[in-house]
């Protein structure tokens, strides 16, 4: 890793005082189990998601149901609301299940970074989902706030429920670090006046992340520079 990467993560942590998590891809590797979930109800009434348009269009633009059922032109007999709720029982059976692990580096990255910041969690899934993962793994303690969807009225890329999440930590919106891994929350963060760190991994390699203070090939890099 370039020593101005060192040097330009040391800067922005330097002028920070809390640090706000995305969760869903970025520390749980738990998108490939929403897919799951809402290819499993999509498919009772007829349509299979096609995997690589679901990581783009849902998953990091956060298009959603509307987005599909626009795209393909469907004509569902269900109502959207309906088919979500579905879906979010499906997921919940993950979660609670204990399938959904975290990734290897998740818990060292944010052992590190709690020593000098107060960290949350600021997610699109709900709270009691990600308390199913994080206690799964034991690793419930390590968030001084954790923020579902029912945080904010309005998800990503909207800015509302980083602006909570900072609130929440009392912490100045310009002081805060978004660590993330999907456009929608670069978005979402820098409409919150937020600085934005995003991490790739084997989903999001092809999404255009100008615009973010930082970008780290893995969770990996971005520990290594932690711990330099």
């Amino acid at each position: 890793m370039a020593t101005s990467q060192l040097t330009r993560t040391k800067l922005l942590l330097k002028k920070s005082s809390g640090v706000i998590f995305d969760f869903d891809g970025l520390l749980a590797d738990s998108e490939p189990y929403h897919y799951l979930a809402y290819n499993e109800v999509f498919q009772k009434y007829g349509h299979s998601l096609d995997k690589d348009e679901y990581w783009i269009e849902w998953t990091s633009k956060g298009k959603g149901i509307a987005g599909e059922i626009d795209r393909h032109n469907l004509q569902l007999d269900i109502d959207p609301i309906k088919l979500r709720q579905q879906k979010f029982e499906v997921y919940s059976r993950y979660c609670q299940n204990g399938d959904i692990r975290l990734f290897q580096e998740s818990v060292e990255i944010i052992e590190l970074l709690k020593t000098s910041y107060p960290v949350a969690i600021a997610s699109g899934s709900w709270k009691h989902d990600i308390g199913a993962i994080l206690e799964n793994a034991g690793a419930e303690h390590l968030f001084d706030k954790i923020l579902g969807k029912e945080s904010a009225k309005k998800e990503k890329p909207h800015p509302e429920i980083f602006l909570n999440a900072a609130k929440a930590l009392q912490c100045p919106a310009s002081k805060c670090i978004v660590i993330e891994d999907a456009l929608k929350g670069l978005s979402a963060s820098k409409a919150a006046g937020m600085s934005c760190v995003i991490i790739r991994n084997q989903l999001n390699q092809n999404i255009d992340f100008s615009g973010a203070d930082l970008i780290f090939p893995s969770l990996f890099d971005f520990l290594t520079i932690l711990k330099s």
